[in-house]
């Protein structure tokens, strides 16, 4: 059977009362307790989903602070002295 193919169980415990909640709640809107729980699983995940990266234009002035040149000159000499060390 492929990995797709496959089901796994998910054990849940909730009070008997929210139990019962639950399970009217899904006959009420004509879908089994499975398919509730795969709606609500996937409603919950998309709000987990990492956010879109800032458009170029409002990252301008990021750097604004820091003088970029310096560092890249700071970097650049510790990689010459790295490389010197394995001469």
């Amino acid at each position: 059977m492929p990995a797709s193919k496959q089901v796994g169980v998910l054990s849940v415990r909730l009070p008997e009362p929210e139990l019962r909640r639950i399970k009217s709640l899904a006959a009420s809107r004509g879908v089994t307790l499975q398919e509730a729980v795969h709606q609500a699983l996937e409603a919950w995940s998309s709000h987990l989903r990492p956010a879109i990266a800032l458009p170029l234009d409002r990252l301008q002035g990021s750097l604004a602070r820091l003088d970029v040149e310096k560092l890249m000159r700071r970097e650049r000499k510790a990689e010459l002295a790295k490389d010197r060390g394995w001469s």
